[in-house]
C-alpha cells in the first residue's frame, strides 16, 4: 500500500504564486516515487478532490494590513490543521512550506498532535524579516514570542529545507541540532520547455516583471526606471504581470502594459516573448540572502535579467554573466542599462547566450528529485 504524504501550502496550482510553483513539481516527483500525495491548501487552488484538500479560507492577501494578514494566516492554519488531525492521521509524513509563518506553525502543531513526523520548508524566516521591515522591535516581546514559536516549530521537525545558501547558513546557525538541506526553487522544466526558447520576441524591446510587488520591492524604484526609459527611448516597452498595486496603473506610464496574474503555462509564453527580466529588491538585510522565484522563471524563459542590490541573486547573475547586477539600485543606472542593451544587440545576444548556457542547471524537478528520493528511502528504512 502506498504511503500517504501530506503537502501543506497556502497556495497551489493554478495560483501563480511562489509557494504554488515550488510544490507543484513535488507532487509529481513523490507520486512517481510511489507515494500517495495529498495537498492541503487554500480554497483558491484547483478543485481536484483526489489530490487536493481545500480549506474554506483563501490564501492570506499580501496587500492586506499585517494584522489582517495574521488573522487570515491563523484561520487558514486552523482549518488545514484540523483537516490533518481529523482526516489525515494515517499519513506517514507531512511537508509544510512557510511562509505563511503562522499557518505553518499551527499545522506543525496539529501534525505533532496527530503523531505525524513533519519536514519544514523555510522559504523566509519571518520573525527576522519583520524586524528588517521595521514592523517588530528585535528586543520587543512580540519578536521574542515569535522567535520562541519558530524555535519550537523547527526543533520538532525531522529536518529543514530552505531556498538559498545564505538562508541555509543562517538556519543552520540558529538550529545547529537540525539538519538543514538546500533545495533551491528553480523553474519547472515541464512548463519552461526547450520549445519555449524559440517563441518569437515582441516587435518592441520589452522588459518584464512578474509577481506581487509587495513589501520587498519598492514601487517608486520601478516607476522611476520606467519614466526615465520613456524619456530616453519611448519605443522600449515594460510589461508587468501579477497582483499589482493600483498605484502602478495610476502612474500614467505610457510605455507600461499591465496584465493580471495568469497560470504558469501562459506566464511562461509571455516571459519568453520579452527581452529582459527585471528584479530589483529593497535594500534590506534579509534581501541579501534572497533569490526570488521570478528570477528562476527568467532563466527558464532564457531571459537575461537586471537585478540588485548586492546579495545572493546579484552574485549569481554576475558569476554566470546572464544579466546586469547593481550593487545599489539606482533608477538612473538601471534605466541607462536598459537603453544601452536595446541599442547594443550584440551585447544583449551575449547575455542571452550565457543565460541559455546556465539555464539547465536550475530545473526545479531535477533539483528536487534526489532530495525526495532520499526522504522516501529513509522512510522505508524506518
Amino acid at each position: 500500500m502506498k504511503e500517504l504524504i501530506l503537502l501543506v501550502s497556502s497556495e497551489y496550482a493554478p495560483m501563480p504564486a511562489a509557494a504554488a510553483s515550488r510544490i507543484r513539481p513535488w507532487v509529481d516527483i513523490l507520486e512517481n516515487l510511489g507515494a500517495n500525495v495529498r495537498v492541503l491548501t487554500s480554497r483558491s487552488a484547483e478543485a481536484n478532490t483526489q489530490l487536493v484538500e481545500r480549506s474554506f479560507f483563501s490564501a492570506p492577501c499580501n496587500r492586506a494590513s499585517l494584522v489582517l494578514r495574521l488573522i487570515q494566516e491563523v484561520f487558514l492554519g486552523l482549518d488545514l490543521g484540523l483537516r490533518i488531525f481529523l482526516k489525515c492521521r494515517k499519513a506517514k509524513l507531512c511537508l509544510i512550506t512557510s511562509p505563511p509563518f503562522f499557518m505553518a506553525c499551527i499545522c506543525s502543531a496539529f501534525a505533532r498532535c496527530s503523531g505525524i513526523p513533519y519536514f519544514m520548508d523555510v522559504r523566509d524566516r519571518y520573525p527576522r524579516v519583520l524586524v528588517d521591515l521595521g514592523v517588530l522591535n528585535k528586543s520587543g516581546i512580540l519578536h521574542k514570542s515569535f522567535s520562541a514559536l519558530e524555535r519550537w516549530v523547527c526543533s520538532g521537525a525531522i529536518s529543514l529545507t530552505t531556498v538559498t545558501q545564505g538562508l541555509k547558513q543562517e538556519i543552520g546557525d540558529a538550529f545547529p541540532a537540525k539538519e538543514t538541506h538546500l533545495l533551491p526553487n528553480g523553474y519547472d522544466e515541464e512548463v519552461f520547455t526547450e520549445d519555449l526558447l524559440s517563441v518569437d520576441k515582441a516587435t518592441e524591446f520589452t522588459v518584464v516583471y512578474h509577481g506581487r510587488l509587495g513589501r520587498f520591492y519598492d514601487l517608486q524604484t520601478y516607476l522611476g526606471v520606467m519614466k526615465l526609459v520613456e524619456r530616453a527611448d519611448p519605443s522600449i516597452r515594460f510589461l508587468m504581470i501579477g497582483d499589482l498595486p493600483d498605484e502602478l496603473a495610476q502612474a500614467g506610464c505610457a510605455n507600461l502594459t499591465i496584465l493580471p496574474a495568469m497560470q504558469l503555462e501562459d506566464l511562461a509564453k509571455q516571459l519568453a516573448s520579452c527581452h529582459l527580466g527585471l528584479c530589483l529588491l529593497r535594500e534590506l538585510p534579509a534581501m541579501k540572502k534572497a533569490f526570488p522565484a521570478k528570477a528562476y522563471d527568467f532563466l527558464g524563459a532564457g531571459l537575461p535579467m537586471l537585478v540588485g542590490p548586492e546579495g545572493e541573486l546579484a552574485d549569481a547573475v554576475e558569476r554566470m554573466g546572464c544579466g546586469v547586477s547593481f550593487t545599489k539600485v539606482s533608477p538612473q543606472e538601471v534605466a541607462q542599462s536598459i537603453v544601452e542593451l536595446k541599442q547594443d544587440s550584440a551585447r544583449w545576444s551575449l547575455l542571452r547566450d550565457q543565460t541559455l548556457q546556465h539555464r539547465n542547471d536550475f530545473g526545479r524537478r531535477k533539483l528536487a528529485s534526489l532530495h525526495f528520493s532520499s526522504i522516501l528511502g529513509e522512510l522505508k528504512k524506518g
